[in-house]
C-alpha cells in the first residue's frame, strides 16, 4: 500500500492522488467510475490493455466502443471519448489517443490528453478516475518523463477549474519501475 497525497487541502474542494500496484482492468475492491484506456485514432482494443479490457468487458463492451467509433469517427491526437464500461469494474471507460513520443509538441499534447479525459469525467460527475501511465507504453514517452507530464496536467487542470467532482483519481500501475517513479514525482508535487 502506498500512501495517498491529497492535493489543494485548504481549498473549497480537494483532490487525493493514490497508486496502485495493478493491472487496471483489474481494480476489484477499488470504488472507480472511469478507467482511461490509451488507444488510437481508430478506439481500436488491440493493444495490451484494449485487448484485456475486450475479454473482461466481453460483447456488451466491444459493441459500445464500436458505436462509440460510429457516432464519434476517428478520435484526433490529445482527443478523449468515453462508452460504458460493460462488465469492467468501473461504469465508464475514458479512450483517448496519446501523442508518441519525439513527435511535434508531444509533450503539451500529452498534458492536452490528460485534461481532456479529465473534463469528460468531470461532463459525467464522476468521483473518481483510473490512469495508467499513458504514453509510457507502446507510444515510448520514458517513464519519467510520462509520469511528469501527467502529474502536472492533473495539478494544472484542477488548479483552473477551480471545481470537480472529481475527488480521487488513481494511477494503477504494474511494474515496479513504474512505481518508483510516480512515489517519486508525487513527493515532488507535495513538496511544492
Amino acid at each position: 500500500d502506498f500512501p495517498a497525497l491529497l492535493l489543494f487541502p485548504t481549498s473549497c474542494f480537494s483532490l487525493q492522488l493514490n497508486l496502485i500496484h495493478s493491472e487496471i482492468s483489474n481494480l476489484a475492491g477499488f470504488e472507480v467510475e472511469a478507467i482511461i484506456n490509451p488507444t488510437n485514432a481508430d478506439i481500436d482494443l488491440k493493444d495490451d490493455l484494449g485487448n484485456t479490457l475486450e475479454k473482461k468487458g466481453g460483447k456488451e463492451f466491444v459493441e459500445a466502443v464500436l458505436e462509440l467509433r460510429k457516432k464519434n469517427g476517428p478520435l484526433e491526437v490529445a482527443g478523449a471519448a468515453v462508452s460504458a464500461g460493460h462488465g469492467l469494474p468501473a461504469k465508464f471507460v475514458i479512450h483517448c489517443n496519446s501523442p508518441v513520443w519525439g513527435a511535434d509538441k508531444c509533450e503539451e499534447l500529452l498534458e492536452k490528453t490528460v485534461k481532456n479525459c479529465l473534463a469528460l469525467a468531470d461532463d459525467k460527475k464522476l468521483k473518481s478516475i483510473a490512469f495508467p501511465s499513458i504514453g509510457s507504453g507502446r507510444n515510448g514517452f520514458p517513464k519519467q518523463t510520462a509520469a511528469q507530464l501527467i502529474l502536472k496536467a492533473i495539478s494544472s487542470y484542477f488548479v483552473s477549474t477551480m471545481s470537480s467532482s472529481i475527488k480521487t483519481v488513481y494511477f494503477v500501475l504494474f511494474d515496479s519501475e513504474s512505481i518508483g517513479i510516480y512515489v517519486q514525482e508525487m513527493a515532488k508535487l507535495d513538496a511544492n
